[in-house]
């Protein structure tokens, strides 16, 4: 039996500026009330205003392009990029919240995500209500939950807390708890977005050694994030993606000294440019 349990093919995400659709429904209802008030879209896929696009400008933007590859049982990926490389619309799109244009995903096993904070909790349910909740949804019985509940709140050191509304949680809360539900619970594939930068030094070092614990017991873990010590020290592969497209591909000691070595010379040139 194969090991793959994520085969990405020819996959490929069309935004089109303004349109309601594009992603979720929270996001797609602030990108309106910017609208109204006149204000940037804050969700917008570049750093520019809609009405500073010119009317006859192409009003499509293609968020990944023909991507190709493969995840196996067990493998710690990172994936890197600038802001706008598509890195969060990959996760998205695996993660099942929003839908390919072109090409498909095939995944083996339940998906567990942690995206952004507060993604998948109700915020007027405690956080011993949205621990059930998130899984309910992963398809896990409340007997299946139950079993792991315990460990769910001690690893997230919250449990003075834990019967509050959600909606008072700090951020850090949110996401102390948030990452104790997905990595407790039974899924084969785990999906981090660089929300783990919000919690403090030591629940960060907790959860590594916790992923590390995760990939060894065969789960597919997949870590989007900006520090490259932690892709250099939890990962045996990386994939960098620029523009939508995949740059590169490979272990982590050749992607990241290959991915700093580009930035590094843009920003002299610019720094050059400006002297001039």
């Amino acid at each position: 039996m194969s090991d793959i349990v994520v085969k990405v093919e020819s996959l490929s995400k069309l935004y089109r500026l303004g349109v309601i659709g594009s992603t979720t429904l929270r996001h797609d209802l602030q990108s309106m009330w910017a609208r109204f008030q006149g204000k940037e879209d804050p969700n917008a896929p570049i750093s520019q205003s809609l009405r500073d696009i010119p009317q006859n400008a192409d009003q499509t933007f293609w968020a990944l392009k023909d991507l190709n590859f493969t995840l196996r049982q067990g493998e710690i990926t990172g994936i890197i990029g600038r802001n706008g490389a598509g890195k969060s619309t990959l996760l998205k799109i695996i993660s099942r919240i929003t839908s390919p244009t072109e090409g498909y995903i095939k995944l083996r096993g339940r998906v567990a995500s942690l995206l952004e904070v507060g993604t998948g909790f109700h915020s007027e349910l405690t956080g011993r209500e949205n621990v059930f909740l998130n899984g309910v949804i992963l398809g896990m019985t409340r007997v299946e939950i139950r079993k792991r509940y315990d460990d769910i709140v001690a690893f997230s050191e919250i449990e003075r807390f834990i019967d509050t509304p959600i909606k008072r949680y700090s951020s850090g809360m949110q996401v102390r708890l948030a990452f104790s539900v997905a990595a407790h619970l039974d899924a084969d594939i785990l999906i981090i977005d660089e929300v783990l930068s919000v919690g403090d030094d030591a629940f960060q070092h907790k959860c590594m050694r916790k992923i590390q614990e995760i990939a060894t017991s065969g789960k597919t873990v997949i870590f989007v994030t900006h520090s490259k010590e932690s892709i250099l020290k939890l990962c045996k592969r990386a994939i960098w993606l620029e523009n939508g497209r995949i740059k590169m591909d490979s272990t982590p000691k050749i992607v990241i000294p290959s991915y700093l070595k580009v930035f590094s010379s843009k920003a002299k040139k610019k720094k050059s440019s400006k002297k001039k």
